[in-house]
């Protein structure tokens, strides 16, 4: 029988987080149709915040990225991260009358996952940057899949759920795995656990971000 992948391996030491973060009340409510549109609209405008940041995350990555072929990838998710996905947040700010957060205003639970993310980004390894990432985007692909089966009345939320249930998206999802599984073949005990608490960590700060929305705006 072969060994497990990393990417197997992170996500079997994270089963419980992981399992959580499937079966999140953000995550809930938009499979049953009933998520209400101000949560939408907060977290819309905290995950605008995190795009932005996200193209930055994704840049370290590419100055890291160990060949031409990984850099050229990159730069295709750094033209969707700031092409699709920040048009689409134009478009959604203009239905709901909202805007991004101001700088300094979000929630703590916010300011905590981009700065992690961000921090990992900056003083961490490809292979680092490529785990907290995989951590967000596998998720993201995963419940959205599932969700995209099911209808979803508003078409901002069903847009966003579509999104990321794309094939270009899983196309990214499946990318970030293939990394960290060739880059992990031959990684010792110490750095499998390190990029497991890096894999957990951003799942737990996933939770975290993903309730504030249902907590008032701050003023």
């Amino acid at each position: 029988m072969a060994e497990p992948s990393l990417s197997q391996r992170l996500l079997a030491a994270n089963r419980g987080v992981w399992d959580e973060m499937q079966a999140h009340r953000f995550v809930r409510d938009i499979e049953a149709d009933t998520l209400p549109r101000p949560v939408f609209a907060r977290y819309v405008a905290y995950e605008h915040g995190f795009v932005e940041t996200a193209i930055l995350i994704f840049g370290h990555a590419m100055l890291k990225a160990p060949d031409f072929a990984a850099r050229r990838w990159l730069c295709g998710v750094l033209h969707a991260l700031a092409g699709e996905q920040l048009g689409y947040f134009d478009r959604v700010f203009t239905a709901l009358g909202a805007g991004p957060s101001r700088p300094g205003t979000a929630p703590p639970a916010v300011a905590a996952f981009g700065g992690f993310m961000l921090g990992v980004a900056e003083t961490g390894s490809y292979l680092d940057i490529l785990t907290v990432m995989l951590a967000a985007e596998w998720m993201y692909a995963t419940w959205c899949g599932r969700v995209s089966q099911r209808p979803v009345s508003d078409p901002d939320i069903a847009e966003w759920v579509q999104m990321h249930a794309a094939p270009e998206f899983r196309a990214q999802a499946d990318w970030l795995r293939a990394q960290v599984d060739a880059l992990g073949i031959s990684i010792d005990a110490a750095t499998l656990r390190r990029l497991s608490d890096l894999f957990g960590t951003a799942l737990r700060l996933e939770l975290d971000f993903h309730a504030a929305p249902y907590e008032a705006a701050p003023a």
